[in-house]
């Protein structure tokens, strides 16, 4: 949602130093648990995210830690959609603007190579 640059001062007992810390705002995703998925299923995993009345449906996170690209294909056919937000609304849209989808697919192939080395139909 944002990154935030912040002057903290850190104090472990001594004189307090001045530290630069960066953090990213996050609203998270959780898989969907009603969703089968795996090649037992024929279906790519699909995560939503994680309704706003969870403590930790939004987060700190330190910018090393985040993955740096990950393929989401929107689940079409449960639409746009702020079910999972009780104001109904997003920061992160402009308003009056329905940006986020209910739903996500997991893209967990780069190429054919990689979907037939990780099903071990591939040779070698």
């Amino acid at each position: 949602l944002a990154i935030y640059h912040m002057e903290t001062w850190i104090n472990d007992g001594g004189k307090p130093v001045k530290h630069h810390l960066e953090v990213l705002w996050v609203r998270w995703l959780a898989p969907v648990r009603s969703h089968k998925s795996g090649m037992e299923h024929a279906h790519l995993p699909k995560v939503a995210f994680v309704e706003e009345s969870d403590v930790d449906a939004f987060g700190f996170l330190d910018p090393a830690q985040a993955i740096q690209g990950v393929h989401l294909i929107p689940a079409f056919n449960m639409g746009h959609g702020t079910s999972s937000l009780q104001g109904g609304m997003s920061l992160a849209c402009p308003e009056g603007e329905l940006d986020d989808w209910e739903a996500y697919y997991v893209g967990i192939f780069v190429d054919r190579d990689m979907f037939m080395r990780y099903t071990h139909l591939g040779v070698g």
